[in-house]
């Protein structure tokens, strides 16, 4: 069995990480994205299981993989990635790492929340920029405050716990609700209601066709115009030209923002030239205790298969 990484993976610190692997076949690891589709082609053709990290598999490059039988993503936001629909029609199963860095995640969204309620960002600017104006940066405090959870899987299960260690009154929304879910004194109320209730508004869905553009310009429109918006989890379950739209007009006090429609956004995207817009290139997940779990899982998922059990397939 040839196990391809053909676009690197930043989870794999050491050549040692991949020994487990070695024990089932041939391990290709290429040490970062390859230049063009011609070459992902190349990498990819002859592999019996991909680990994929950023690159698109998409129906082109599917259909010129002759052995490809798995396809383990890094990650959860496999449909980003992966042609779901080309990959089952010929026989491809596809793995994923759920719950990885669900902790990581959450604890970067309330970073972000902090960071956009006190003014951080904006601050350490215009110290850097050789000013001094404490007093234009006046910030909210969270305790007292609502917590718009949106999503209860692992990362918003997270932020519920870190919520209500702020003493904040919490909210949340998922499709599949339980007295069970509703822990640390979460409410569960309607999608339409939790934004216009909420101080901030977190996501932290996954991306699906169900999701896709869930979060409307009407939900936008029902938030309070000193209400915060932040975004972990895909930029496609947002409709961003409505979001740009209210945050230019002050119709919204800011948002944060860790992912985007093209990644990396391009240098005239509306997000990176909006004062009351705190972006950050992905990272929610980056930390040393996630990349350990995400290799570990994958690493489980590709084991499983080899020996013809289910882990983690879609």
């Amino acid at each position: 069995m040839r196990i391809v990484f053909p676009d690197g993976a930043g989870c794999v610190r050491d050549p040692s990480d991949l020994e487990p692997l070695r024990t089932l076949g041939p391990v290709e690891f290429h040490d970062g994205p390859p230049r063009d589709r011609a070459e992902l082609i190349e990498r990819v053709r002859q592999a019996d299981v991909v680990v994929l990290d950023y690159s698109v598999l998409d129906a082109e490059v599917l259909r010129a993989c002759e052995r490809l039988r798995l396809i383990s993503f890094l990650g959860i936001g496999y449909r980003s990635y992966v042609d779901v629909e080309e990959a089952t029609r010929l026989g491809i199963a596809i793995a994923y790492t759920p719950d990885y860095g669900a902790t990581s995640v959450a604890e970067f969204a309330l970073s972000m929340i902090m960071a956009l309620t006190r003014h951080i960002g904006p601050a350490f600017v215009s110290l850097r920029e050789g000013r001094w104006e404490p007093g234009r940066f006046q910030g909210m405090e969270l305790r007292g405050k609502t917590l718009g959870i949106v999503g209860m899987g692992p990362i918003g299960a997270e932020m519920t716990r870190l919520g209500a260690g702020l003493g904040m009154r919490l909210v949340g929304w998922t499709r599949r609700p339980s007295p069970e879910r509703a822990r640390h004194g979460l409410a569960f109320v309607a999608l339409d209601e939790l934004f216009a209730v909420s101080d901030v508004v977190t996501l932290h869905l996954a991306y699906t066709p169900e999701t896709h553009g869930l979060i409307s310009r009407a939900l936008l429109e029902r938030m309070k115009p000193e209400a915060w918006f932040v975004n972990t989890a895909r930029a496609k379950l947002v409709d961003n030209p409505a979001l740009a739209e209210m945050l230019g007009a002050g119709r919204l006090r800011g948002a944060a923002l860790d992912v985007h429609d093209t990644e990396p956004p391009p240098p005239d995207d509306v997000f990176r030239t909006l004062p009351s817009v705190l972006v950050t290139p992905h990272i929610g997940y980056n930390t040393t205790e996630a990349s350990s779990n995400m290799l570990r899982i994958a690493i489980a998922t590709v084991d499983a298969f080899a020996r013809g059990e289910r882990l983690h397939l879609i």
